[in-house]
C-alpha cells in the first residue's frame, strides 16, 4: 500500500510559531511604545484601585467622608476620619504635589511627577480641567453623586491618552 506525503506543518510546530511569533511582538511593541506609555497605564490600575477602595469604603461605612479627590496632578481619598459635614475639598496640606504620600489615614494615588501625565475629568458631558480639587463623593450604596445622570470619565494624557469611566449606577472600569 502505497501512502501519499503532504508536505506542510504539523499543528505543534505552527502552535510553536505563532507563540514565538507572539512573544517578539510583544518584546517589539514594549520597545517602541517606550516607558510612558506603560507607565500611564500602571496610573490607570493605580486610580482603579483607589477608586474602588474607596467605593468599598462607602458602602461599608455609614457616617463618614467618601470622598475622593482629584486635580490635574494628583487623587486621593480624603481623611477616613472626617464626618459627612466636614468633608475636606482640599488635599492635605502637609503633601505637595510631587510627594508620595502613604499614611493610614489617607489613600494615596497619583504622584504625577514621576508618570509626565495630567487628569481631566468628564462629568455630566462636560470637560473639566481640575485645576483646584474637584470631588467625587460616593453614597452607601457605591454610587457617585456627581455622576447621577450620566457616567464620568476620568482622562489620563501622557504618551498615550487612558481613560477610566465611572457608571451611573456605580460600576468604575478601564473604557
Amino acid at each position: 500500500m502505497h501512502r501519499n506525503h503532504t508536505h506542510g506543518f504539523t499543528l505543534i510546530e505552527l502552535i510553536a510559531v505563532i507563540v514565538l511569533i507572539s512573544i517578539v511582538s510583544l518584546s517589539a511593541n514594549s520597545y517602541f511604545s517606550g516607558i510612558s506609555s506603560v507607565s500611564t497605564q500602571t496610573l490607570k490600575t493605580e486610580l482603579l484601585h483607589s477608586l474602588r477602595l474607596t467605593q468599598i469604603r462607602a458602602m461599608n461605612r455609614n457616617g463618614f467622608c467618601n470622598r475622593w479627590l482629584i486635580d490635574e496632578h494628583r487623587a486621593q481619598q480624603v481623611s477616613l476620619k472626617l464626618k459627612p459635614d466636614t468633608c475636606s475639598t482640599a488635599f492635605p496640606n502637609t503633601q505637595k504635589s510631587n510627594e508620595y504620600l502613604e499614611n493610614q489615614d489617607v489613600t494615596y494615588v497619583a504622584s504625577l511627577a514621576k508618570y509626565n501625565a495630567v487628569f481631566a475629568l468628564k462629568v455630566n458631558s462636560n470637560l473639566i480641567a481640575p485645576t483646584t480639587p474637584y470631588a467625587l463623593d460616593f453614597d452607601s450604596i457605591g454610587r457617585v453623586k456627581q455622576c447621577a445622570n450620566t457616567r464620568c470619565e476620568i482622562m489620563i494624557y501622557g504618551t498615550s491618552t487612558q481613560k477610566i469611566c465611572i457608571e451611573t449606577e456605580g460600576y468604575i472600569h478601564a473604557c
